[in-house]
């Protein structure tokens, strides 16, 4: 079994990165930068991952739902919260071993204490998600530094003749 983290989306945008006024284009922004982070997060960390973005004042009928490289990313339905949405998944998700609900919402964070469920605030979860993001880009460097080059010069793919030869043609 594994572990499940639901992410409240635009409370972790607003209280972690802080961004209490900003525009459409620099909440999609965010919200796409959100989204790939949980991606890098998913694949290191091998948990489950649901991102669930509040759409309460849209026109949107019904949820939606998408999937990016493995996590989910859920909308609300016109009058629904983000937080109402995160309930409803802890009660149907109940076959992880842990599952851990990140906010800084307080009333959420009253709801959702019981058994196999955890909170991680905002800030909590920014760090460890920052962390995460140094371990990925340091095991890069790693993977970078041992594995040879793919591409050689021209001098140390041929032999010391035929280099000559193809350099006095180049020359002339």
């Amino acid at each position: 079994m594994t572990d499940l983290v639901l992410v409240d989306g635009y409370n972790f945008i607003f209280h972690f990165i802080k961004a209490k006024t900003m525009d459409n284009n620099s909440l999609a922004f965010y919200r796409d930068r959100l989204i790939n982070d949980l991606i890098a997060y998913h694949d290191h960390k091998k948990k489950d991952v649901v991102i669930v973005f509040d759409a309460r004042h849209s026109h949107n009928q019904a949820r939606a739902c998408h999937y990016y490289h493995n996590i989910k990313v859920m909308y609300s339905k016109r009058g629904e919260t983000a937080d109402s949405v995160i309930e409803k998944l802890v009660e149907s998700n109940q076959k992880y071993d842990k599952i851990y609900v990140v906010t800084s919402d307080y009333t959420q964070q009253k709801v959702i204490f019981k058994g196999n469920i955890f909170r991680k605030s905002s800030r909590e979860f920014g760090d460890e998600l920052n962390r995460t993001k140094k371990q990925v880009d340091q095991e890069l460097l790693n993977i970078n530094r041992k594995s040879s080059p793919s591409f050689y010069n021209l001098e140390k793919r041929l032999n010391k003749k035929t280099f000559d030869d193809i350099s006095k043609i180049r020359k002339h």
